[in-house]
């Protein structure tokens, strides 16, 4: 009928797929939910370059810079601890400059032993709908270069700045060794994309736990934040009984690293703890066994 809606027509990067009439998903030990929890090593530029599409102005505001810059000097280091306090090991999501420029901070990934994935370049220069194929391919490779020469190891996520791609991104990742995507908020499982070259998965993140998505854009209250992830995790963990669910919790250190938002993550995540049946895990770890299962 005219109108009508069908599954496959704006791209071809997966198949529709109805999560009631999928085959049960196992995690190890039967874990009804895998959490990732990913964190955000983001800088934002004071400048950025001519013709980059930004909503603001060339120079930056120095409240937003300061507040990206208390993130990498402070909030960071809370973040950590309060994931220390239960056992999380983060998928850390490094930006360009920030695998340049913040030796320490590079230095403390490797001191932990954490997955680093590739995060773009900066907080203000993302992946836009201008670009050439040939300018996003760029991008993408000095993304991932820098975070390999960082770390000593080639990354095998992708979270875009902001979440943001062009209709040739997963293509352009597959392409560059990228095993998994985080951009695609569309499930509660992981999915494998079609891609022309490679293997690509999507690791979603759940766009409505983003703690900048809730208190920046949302405005919510800091009590409203707790009990968001309470909520979601205990839908997902009775679901997970027959079905097994995913949930990919994105933190910034200049939102969550606060004193008194730091405070709700660690009451929020302490719920979360009480359940045995939950499988804490790395990004890269949950797309290799989905992979293997699947």
């Amino acid at each position: 009928m005219p109108g009508e809606r069908k599954p496959g027509q704006d791209h071809g990067y997966y198949d529709w797929s109805p999560i009631v009439r999928r085959a049960p998903l196992r995690w190890p030990d039967n874990a009804r939910v895998a959490l990732c929890v990913i964190l955000n090593l983001e800088h934002y530029d004071w400048e950025v370059p001519a013709g980059t599409p930004t909503d603001e102005p060339r120079q930056a505001d120095l409240s937003d810079f300061s507040q990206y810059e208390y993130g990498n000097r402070v909030g960071v280091f809370r973040v950590l601890r309060v994931l220390d306090k239960y056992g999380i090991k983060p998928t850390i999501a490094m930006d360009k400059t920030v695998a340049d420029n913040y030796p320490f901070l590079v230095q403390e990934c490797k001191k932990r032993n954490l997955e680093v994935i590739a995060h773009g370049l900066s907080s203000r220069r993302a992946i836009h709908a201008d670009m050439s194929m040939d300018a996003e391919r760029a991008y993408i490779r000095q993304s991932i270069e820098a975070v390999a020469k960082a770390m000593g190891k080639r990354p095998v996520g992708w979270l875009g700045p902001h979440g943001q791609e062009t209709m040739h991104t997963p293509n352009l990742l597959a392409a560059e060794g990228i095993r998994y995507v985080c951009d695609w908020s569309n499930d509660e499982q992981p999915y494998r994309m079609k891609v022309q070259q490679g293997n690509l998965f999507s690791l979603g993140v759940d766009l409505d736990l983003d703690d900048n998505y809730i208190h920046i854009d949302g405005n919510r209250s800091i009590t409203e934040y707790q009990q968001i992830i309470e909520d979601t995790f205990d839908v997902l963990f009775e679901d997970g009984a027959t079905n097994g669910r995913l949930m990919v919790l994105n933190l910034h250190p200049y939102v969550t690293g606060w004193p008194w938002r730091s405070t709700y993550l660690d009451r929020a995540l302490a719920h979360i703890s009480k359940y045995s049946d939950v499988w804490k895990a790395s990004g890269q770890d949950i797309v290799e066994w989905y992979a293997r299962q699947a």
